[in-house]
């Protein structure tokens, strides 16, 4: 399976998800990254990485993009996790500078549910609790929206500026909330944080399928096709993406128990690893944020 791009309007997301391998995306704009997996080399252009817990086949590739950005573009690095993971993350990049008898630039920043970082012009990333067994967190991708005051329209661009001058209020701000990346977790996501149904575009994990692996499912904490079958009606999502895979199934697999389980949302359903659905395969271009 190669890393996918998926085009959601002026939205894009790059990445590659495998259970149990490897997990880690791109989103544009702003090019922030969401997991490490092993240290993809598109993820070099992140300055802002998001770890939403630190197991390895997310977290692993974290001293390799510090390395990247460092020593060979020269660049910093931001890089966000759940709090109780700062001293083993820190450890991790410690041993690996000292393999390499060098000095990583980065910032390493835990956090609690709700907290907030500003990654971009009037973008915003939201933490928020997830479970998993370890300490792990979701992010949501809030975009503020500026709107003139309706009662101003129609009027002249230097009398709306003598407004600002005055200090008078002439805009009103809208969030809204572009995209959720849930990371891995069980299935009480969908009381903890019913937030990620609204979400424009949904990006969530699918690990199991078939009524032998419910068990297994709820041992690791992870999510079963049935366990989004059981809200099915509560998705308000223009789109979900569907990853993290078991390497049991193919993306072939998903798709025909989501077109006969969920019919009402196959086709807002994009599952990674399946081409030519809604996402392109790219030998694609390298993108820098």
């Amino acid at each position: 399976m190669r890393a996918l791009k998926l085009h959601f309007g002026d939205l894009t997301l790059h990445g590659f998800s495998l259970a149990g391998s490897e997990t880690w995306f791109r989103v544009f704009p702003p090019g922030l990254a969401f997991e490490a997996g092993r240290g993809a080399p598109q993820l070099a252009g992140a300055r802002d990485l998001f770890l939403s817990h630190g197991h390895l086949d997310h977290a692993l590739g974290v001293p390799y993009v510090l390395s990247q950005r460092t020593r060979h573009q020269g660049k910093a690095t931001r890089l966000f996790c759940p709090r109780p993971t700062v001293p083993a993350l820190e450890a991790l990049i410690a041993a690996a500078e000292a393999l390499e008898r060098s000095e990583y630039d980065y910032e390493l920043v835990g956090l609690d549910p709700g907290e907030r970082v500003r990654v971009g012009k009037d973008l915003w990333v939201e933490a928020f609790a997830t479970d998993h067994g370890v300490p792990s967190l979701g992010y949501h991708l809030f975009r503020r929206k500026r709107h003139l005051l309706e009662r101003l329209r129609g009027l002249a661009g230097e009398d709306l500026a003598a407004l600002r001058r005055r200090g008078e209020e002439t805009e009103k701000v809208e969030e809204d909330l572009a995209l959720t990346f849930c990371g891995d977790t069980s299935a009480g996501i969908f009381e903890r944080e019913p937030r990620i149904f609204q979400a424009g575009v949904l990006v969530i994990e699918c690990t199991f399928l078939g009524e032998d692996r419910l068990e297994a499912a709820a041992r690791y904490s992870h999510l079963h096709l049935e366990h989004l079958v059981a809200v099915r009606e509560r998705f308000d999502n223009r789109a979900i993406v569907l990853h993290h895979l078991s390497r049991r199934y193919r993306a072939e697999e998903l798709r025909a128990e989501v077109d006969r389980l969920l019919p009402e949302l196959a086709e807002r359903i994009c599952i990674l690893g399946e081409p030519g659905r809604c996402a392109e395969d790219p030998a694609a271009e390298e993108e820098e944020s």
